[in-house]
């Protein structure tokens, strides 16, 4: 009788906490267990897997639960889980209904599967989250997280030594759970289906048992979370995975500053870096991440060809086209050129470029093209990187461009995009991504409230090492499909809805979320990432764009400059321009990019961006209004008369020069109108901070005037500026005013070109000219190309009606005169 009701009692144990006993089974058992096929989808190498059926008892099991009322889908992340899957939903019909026979390849009963697979993933979170009663929990499932990377790093060193079979999903053969015994110099995949998956399942563990060895009480029990994360990180080495190994460092900095362990951070890289080089194969294939290899070229259209094993006479033997399936990291398409001098000439040879077959069969071919060839040094990225750029990413914009709202459908990307994001966006457009950063987001927000209030070492070590953990996936998904690998995505959400369950044990408040999301929102920086999205938006197709006109020019002049030549550009001008920091910008722009105009475009709408969100910072600084600074800005950013300076790369300097006077005048902002007490109470500090500012100006600006003649102007736009201000300080703008006689004389002594012409101010048509040009592009903004003929009819007007020119002119200062005697008031009242 006694062992009945002991068993019944068990019975009644097991009973009650199904639902945790599910949780610690899947914790454990998902990243052990090999990913074996169990049921064929048709059209895939995607399986349902006994993870699958494990998982689905589990949730149904929930489901009854909640039936019953004995759990509860109330939790922190409830509300946005169910937006992302609700806008999913929306994106998979409308692909269905409207875009499915457009798309080649595309499956409706994938993309359905597809949806339901992102579903799958996060309905564990409120399967986990309902099991967390008390803080004894959290220490249950440490105790099996431990246990499970345990065996994670006793499988991958058994493969590296005892040759442990690997069970890959790397292509469809690979993925019909053929055991796989990889070579000693393999990258470690353990029990996952890749090295990439084992490293981002690895940088999540660390963060959490590294940041949990500060919450955990016992000796014993620190040693042993320090002893698990060390080799944990062994084997992540063994991966020999280079973003997981940078992710690393980035997030063990973050647990050691979140746990008040700054001190700790260096010797902890420096360590980490030295027990790199001493794992095979892991610092060799961050070596072969840039390769210095000679690389030919087309001289007709400035194209690499490929990279040089040989050189015979007048004929060019290229490297062989390594395949798939060698091990060696070969070297991608993708080059860097690297500074030669001198220069080196085109050369006329034949160029036999080796192809080799498929699956090394032994048999190859060799295509032979005569011509004019440059043969330059160059860095080599290798084929990792070059399929991302050049494959992967291409195909996700694509599937973007078909419905930027709502993406193209989810498996209307291929399996693989090596960049989470651009995935979401291509599969679920931009509604997609903001409903995911929208989940994300409100992650961390609940995990900062949360933590102000935690008062178990335990909870709040999870908590960091989570935040961390995530922050480090967050990255990795920049390059790697992350958080849809099966592994790691059901690993996420386990912990994530254990983590987020013993918080709430201890924060019982409300959540504030929409108030931190505005909060969030209205921070000062928030505007410039918007602008540097809308800077590639809306001018993103100039980097397809070719060069034009003077762009020639100023690209002859720094293939014929080298590095030696840099001291010259400031004494040497030989009677035109005097420009040397933007002949500085040139040599190292033709450095890096040669004969590629996209590099030079990035490199334009960069300046414009960087432009724009200082020109923000500016007037935020001095008007303290945040919409009048956006307005500001954004009218900047589009203003049409940008259009040269944007597209012509010959204009870099125009932009170098607009960007250090905006930053000098932000930096005089800085010093007249911050207070003495600044972030210390110390006047000395205050004090050092505005000199500081105030030597910036100077700075900038003097850079300004090195970069274009027309900077001339950024001293006289101060003096206006402090004018504004009611300033009177001669002493401040004497070392500004300074600065033009001596660029003037800086000019002179390098034997530059007058300042007239083309390259400087008429000064008695300044006046016209200006009002006509502000004229002229407001009207084209705000009505468009009908504007043109009323302009050209007003100039003509104009030349020949100079006396009513000049009462306009005279009307227009007046206005323009009590214009800034308000705007001057304004400040006065709001400063």
């Amino acid at each position: 009788m006694q062992k009945l009701i002991s068993r019944l009692d068990l019975f009644g144990k097991l009973r009650v906490n199904i639902l945790k006993i599910g949780v610690c089974f899947l914790l454990f058992f998902i990243p052990l267990w090999p990913k074996l096929p169990l049921i064929d989808i048709p059209n895939t190498w995607v399986y349902i897997r006994l993870e699958d059926i494990f998982l689905a008892i589990l949730v149904l099991i929930w489901f009854i639960k909640l039936w019953q009322r004995k759990v509860s889908l109330a939790t922190p992340l409830t509300l946005p889980i169910f937006i992302y899957w609700l806008i999913g939903g929306v994106s998979l019909a409308f692909s269905l209904i409207f875009l499915a026979r457009s798309i080649p390849n595309f499956f409706p009963h994938l993309a359905i599967l597809h949806w339901l697979r992102r579903i799958e993933y996060m309905i564990i979170f409120f399967v986990a989250f309902s099991t967390i009663k008390s803080i004894k929990d959290i220490y249950h499932y440490l105790i099996v997280l431990a246990i499970t990377v345990m065996g994670v790093i006793l499988y991958g060193f058994g493969q590296k030594i005892f040759g442990f079979p690997a069970f890959l999903t790397m292509n469809e053969e690979f993925a019909k759970g053929i055991p796989l015994y990889l070579p000693p110099t393999a990258r470690i995949t353990s029990t996952f289906a890749g090295h990439y998956d084992l490293a981002a399942y690895l940088v999540f563990v660390i963060a959490i048992l590294g940041s949990c060895v500060f919450g955990v009480k016992k000796i014993l029990g620190k040693v042993t979370l320090l002893i698990l994360a060390f080799s944990s990180f062994i084997l992540l080495l063994l991966t020999a995975s280079r973003v997981s190994f940078v992710v690393y460092l980035i997030i063990i900095s973050l647990v050691l500053w979140w746990q008040k362990k700054k001190i700790l951070i260096i010797p902890t890289i420096i360590l980490s870096i030295i027990l790199l080089n001493f794992v095979s194969g892991a610092g060799e294939r961050f070596f072969k991440t840039f390769r210095v290899k000679q690389v030919v070229y087309d001289v007709r259209t400035g194209r690499p060809i490929a990279t040089i094993k040989e050189i015979e006479g007048g004929r060019i033997i290229t490297e062989e086209e390594k395949t798939p399936a060698e091990e060696a990291l070969p070297t991608g398409s993708g080059f860097i050129g690297l500074p030669v001098a001198p220069p080196p000439a085109p050369t006329t040879m034949t160029v036999s470029i080796v192809k080799k077959q498929p699956l090394a069969t032994g048999s190859g071919e060799v295509a032979t093209i005569s011509g004019s060839f440059l043969i330059q040094k160059a860095l080599v990225y290798d084929i990792s990187f070059t399929t991302r750029f050049q494959g992967e990413w291409p195909r996700a914009m694509v599937a973007f461009k078909r419905n930027p709202i709502l993406g193209s459908g989810y498996s209307s990307v291929s399996l693989a995009t090596d960049n989470d994001y651009l995935r979401i966006l291509g599969e679920t457009g931009i509604v997609g991504l903001l409903s995911f950063l929208f989940l994300i987001t409100s992650l961390a927000i609940f995990i900062k409230l949360a933590l102000s209030k935690v008062a178990s070492p335990l909870v709040r070590g999870l908590a960091i090492g989570v935040a961390a953990g995530l922050s480090g996936l967050a990255i990795n998904a920049i390059l790697i499909d992350v958080f849809e690998a099966s592994k790691v995505a059901f690993s996420l959400w386990l912990i994530l809805g254990i983590t987020l369950g013993g918080l709430a044990l201890e924060y019982k408040g409300k959540i504030p979320l929409f108030a931190e999301i505005k909060k969030l929102l209205l921070h000062p920086l928030v505007p410039v990432v918007f602008l540097f999205i809308l800077t590639f938006v809306l001018f993103g197709k100039s980097l397809a764009f070719y060069f034009v006109g003077d762009d020639f020019t100023w690209l002859r002049w720094a293939a014929q400059g080298t590095l030696s030549d840099i001291p010259s550009y400031f004494s040497q001008a030989f009677g035109f321009f005097y420009r040397p920091l933007q002949k500085i910008l040139y040599l190292a722009s033709f450095t890096v990019f040669w004969l590629m105009p996209g590099g030079y475009h990035f490199l334009s709408l960069l300046l414009h961006f960087l432009v724009a969100s200082v020109l923000y910072l500016f007037v935020l600084k001095i008007t303290k209004e945040r919409f009048f600074s956006i307005l500001v800005s954004l009218i900047f950013l589009v203003f049409s008369s940008h259009g040269e300076s944007i597209f012509w790369i010959s204009s870099l300097g125009n932009l170098f020069s607009a960007l250090f006077i905006i930053a000098g005048l932000y930096c005089f902002a800085v010093f007249r109108l911050e207070n003495r007490k600044l972030f210390y109470s110390k006047k000395s500090f205050a004090y050092s901070k505005k000199s500081f500012a105030y030597l910036l100006s100077l700075i900038f600006l003097s850079f300004s005037l090195l970069s274009y003649e027309g900077a001339i102007v950024g001293p006289l736009l101060l003096l206006w500026f402090e004018a504004t201000l009611g300033k009177k300080k001669f002493l401040a703008h004497l070392p500004f005013l300074a600065l033009i006689p001596v660029y003037i004389l800086l000019r002179n002594w390098a034997g530059a070109h007058g300042l007239s012409g083309d390259y400087s101010y008429n000064w008695q048509l300044l006046p016209a000219n200006f009002f006509g040009n502000l004229f002229g592009y407001l009207g084209l903004i705000f009505v468009g190309p009908n504007f043109l003929p009323l302009y050209d009819s007003l100039r003509l007007f104009a030349r020949s009606s100079k006396e009513l020119v000049i009462a306009g002119f005279g009307l227009a200062a007046i206005a323009i005169s009590l214009a800034s005697i308000k705007f001057k008031r304004y400040l006065h009242h709001i400063l």
